[in-house]
């Protein structure tokens, strides 16, 4: 049977949970007037990008496209092929693209550690070492999954190191209280499926791929898929989330398997090394998006990277010097050290490799059909975040952090357009997203005051759709 939260429950424990059929539960109702919830995945790259700040400064503008205004695909690329943000040409007229965002607080220890928990918090932070801040308010995920899903937690994924001189700061319950992060896209499959307490014996078939969660509830799903109430664009709606979890098991169980399973498949044998990274972050997006699909969680943060991000990217057939030494333009961490040859080169195709991820993300949730419109995507009932906490390489400036958003927010976000918000500091940034997300004040107006009380009020208006 159906649940109340539309799940289907088998062997083992396994739980399914169904996107919304309005075959079975009709027309979903914005109730009291407040907009229907919507799903939110927050990216965070690290280390800054390939631009430039400043009259002054002594490198090339590597990112932004060349002038503010609509969004094309010929404008990225064609026009702009030659920045950073052209990889998303493709998603054109359906993102958002924020520059002159400027971090609230200043950074005296370490502007990695520092920036990091201002990010999705817009709060000071204090306590802890140099390297482990402390963030003083919670971050917009927790607020997002308390109102609009209460008694959930965010998905809260990184991929990076088991440990790091400065590890994952994103997500914040409240003040002091950091939320740690799930490094494994598999354990946090198992999660959502209602498998971590599952018998040994059923955990372990499924991470061999000799079974599949769906396979538990096989007589379930039979007995759902023959209802004669089920409209045909329902019908297909479960048999693609059904295919979509089977795709999504055999791209995550490959992460952590043993030595001769490993060998047997070719799967990665440690989610925390740094040559599996952008595999990792690839499966992490995989199990975000099924996640969106069945509304099991309202929101997610991914962490590409530590704090200081020292993954060697391969790209075009090269191992790259550690990210985190590429940014300084030195192999060093600190200020001193041997020049990087063409690190400003180098710096921008990493750029250029983190967008693609981010568009990989994208293209997954635009994989789904829309759960509530025909002909329209999971992508337009959701909403896709991509940012970094620094502007730039040398000297890691908190202004012109680089903020992207995507998708249709459920018809609320205004896209294909490219915006300066001037310096202001990207709380403003924060109140859009959780007004766009479904958020409301008590008195049911949008959010404009998130963040810490001394920073001045407002919403990026200009984006939000009338």
């Amino acid at each position: 049977m159906i649940t109340r939260r539309r799940f289907l429950v088998g062997l083992g424990g396994a739980t399914v949970a169904l996107p919304w059929l309005e075959s079975l539960h009709g027309r979903s109702v914005r109730a009291g007037g407040r907009p229907r919830p919507v799903f939110v995945a927050l990216v965070r790259s690290g280390n800054g990008v390939a631009q430039r700040i400043g009259g002054s400064s002594p490198e090339p503008e590597q990112f932004w496209p060349r002038e503010t205004g609509m969004l094309t695909r010929e404008v990225l690329a064609v026009t702009n092929a030659d920045r950073a943000t052209s990889e998303l040409a493709d998603y054109a007229s359906r993102i958002v693209m924020i520059r002159g965002a400027h971090r609230p607080f200043g950074t005296p220890e370490c502007g990695h550690a520092e920036s990091i928990p201002q990010c999705l918090t817009a709060q000071r932070n204090t306590g802890g070492d140099g390297n482990a801040p402390l963030a003083l308010g919670e971050s917009i995920d927790w607020r997002i999954a308390r109102e609009l899903t209460p008694g959930t937690e965010p998905m809260t994924l990184m991929a990076g190191p088991r440990s790091a001189y400065i590890a994952e700061a994103l997500s914040w319950r409240g003040p002091r209280e950091r939320a740690s992060a799930e490094r494994s896209p598999r354990q946090m499959y198992m999660r959502l499926m209602g498998l971590s307490a599952a018998p040994p014996e059923v955990q372990r078939r499924i991470a061999e791929r000799r079974a599949s969660v769906n396979d538990l509830v096989r007589e379930q799903m039979q007995a759902l898929l023959a209802r004669r109430e089920l409209g045909s664009r329902d019908r297909q709606r479960l048999v693609q989330h059904f295919e979509a979890i089977r795709d999504t098991e055999v791209r995550t169980m490959a992460c952590e398997l043993d030595p001769a399973a490993a060998t047997a498949v070719g799967a990665i044998e440690d989610v925390h090394g740094n040559d599996v990274r952008v595999e990792v972050v690839r499966r992490h997006m995989d199990v975000i998006a099924l996640a969106a699909s069945c509304r099991v969680r309202a929101v997610a943060t991914l962490q590409i990277g530590e704090g200081n991000d020292q993954t060697q990217y391969e790209i075009d057939g090269s191992r790259l010097p550690r990210f985190h030494w590429i940014s300084h333009r030195i192999y060093a961490d600190g200020s001193e050290g041997e020049p990087i040859p063409d690190a400003v080169t180098l710096h921008h195709k990493v750029d250029r490799l983190q967008l693609r991820l981010f568009r990989y993300l994208l293209d997954r949730l635009d994989a789904y059909p829309s759960a509530h419109e025909e002909g329209r995507t999971l992508l337009d009932d959701s909403l896709a975040v991509w940012f970094n906490d620094l502007g730039n390489g040398p000297p890691h400036s908190g202004d012109n952090t680089p903020w992207i958003l995507a998708g249709g927010a459920g018809g609320m976000l205004r896209t294909g357009r490219y915006i300066d918000l001037g310096g202001r500091t990207y709380n403003v940034v924060l109140n859009t997203i959780l007004t766009l997300a479904g958020v409301r004040k008590a008195d049911g107006s949008y959010v404009d005051d998130f963040g810490d009380p001394e920073l001045r009020r407002g919403l990026v208006d200009e984006i939000l759709a009338s």
